[in-house]
């Protein structure tokens, strides 16, 4: 009678420790910056409830418009350059083709890597007496060194291509994961029937893993659209404002050098509604290809 009377706080006790880091961490955060949003609060401090007048200016603003071209722009490229390298890479390492071994464990090493530390890497690699000119000068491909991170026209493209390498690491993990219960016997069926390796791959494997591939694009998608380090490390949103991303463009007017936290907060909520419509548009444009 006493354990059933005291059962009621029992999920409490496994569960509140738990609900108290959200509170501190995540929910009380977002609260906080659903209200900064509609002030002209500092980042220091104060501020005065001003109504829709952030929103306003920031739809006015030429320059966070701009920076939501390039950030879309970064996903555009991204997300289906993971989507497809990434199953690629996990039906290799399902199979038992040549390669397979030495791909399986490589594959993983970026995961292990902190996202900064894979930032400055490469800021090295592609810098003008980087890795990779000396590589391409070596070969005679080029004379004169590319300029990666310094070209308007490059850096973004240079940005990419690392995400790309290190994005493929987890998408692959978690599409692997899916091929591991894909049927047997369908296979086999398929392979009785004459069909060959590829053709097996893509009208039998493929099929049934579609929703796993909608999940890789739909998480590819809100990384992409939150991307900072890169962007932050790599070449600080330049050259000019080439890679100033969404996040970014918040991070220099609420943080540093600035400190206006309601408008960093009014572009929070901005960016957060661009999230939910690039997930649903990913996932509604999937469900209607598998219809």
């Amino acid at each position: 009678m006493i354990a059933a009377r005291h059962r009621w706080y029992v999920p409490l006790l496994f569960v509140g420790p738990i609900l108290v880091v959200q509170c501190t961490f995540l929910f009380t955060p977002l609260v906080n910056t659903f209200v900064l949003a509609f002030t002209n609060a500092s980042t220091v401090g104060g501020g005065r409830f001003t109504g829709l007048d952030n929103f306003t200016t920031l739809f006015a603003d030429a320059e966070f418009w701009a920076a939501v071209g390039r950030t879309f722009l970064y996903a555009l490229i991204t997300v289906p350059l993971i989507v497809a390298i990434s199953t690629s890479l996990a039906i290799l390492v399902n199979t038992s083709l040549r390669g397979s071994a030495i791909v399986r464990s490589l594959l993983f090493s970026p995961m292990v890597m902190p996202l900064a530390t894979v930032a400055v890497m490469f800021q090295f690699v592609l810098r003008s007496d980087g890795l990779a000119n000396q590589l391409l000068r070596g070969l005679h491909v080029i004379s004169d060194p590319l300029p990666f991170l310094t070209s308007s026209h490059l850096a973004l493209i240079s940005l990419t291509l690392v995400t790309v390498w290190r994005g493929c690491a987890l998408a692959t993990l978690i599409t692997l994961a899916a091929l591991q219960n894909v049927s047997r016997e369908q296979d086999e069926a398929a392979r009785i029937d004459g069909a060959g390796w590829l053709r097996r791959t893509w009208s039998v494997t493929l099929p049934q893993v579609r929703g796993t591939t909608v999940l890789v694009a739909v998480l590819t998608s809100i990384s992409a659209l939150r991307v900072f380090t890169e962007p932050y490390v790599m070449t600080g949103g330049g050259p000019g404002d080439a890679t100033e991303t969404i996040v970014l463009y918040l991070f220099e007017k609420g943080v540093a050098p600035g400190t206006q936290a309601g408008y960093a907060s009014a572009i929070s909520l901005v960016l957060f509604v661009f999230v939910l419509a690039a997930a649903a548009v990913t996932w509604g444009a999937s469900r209607r290809r598998a219809a």
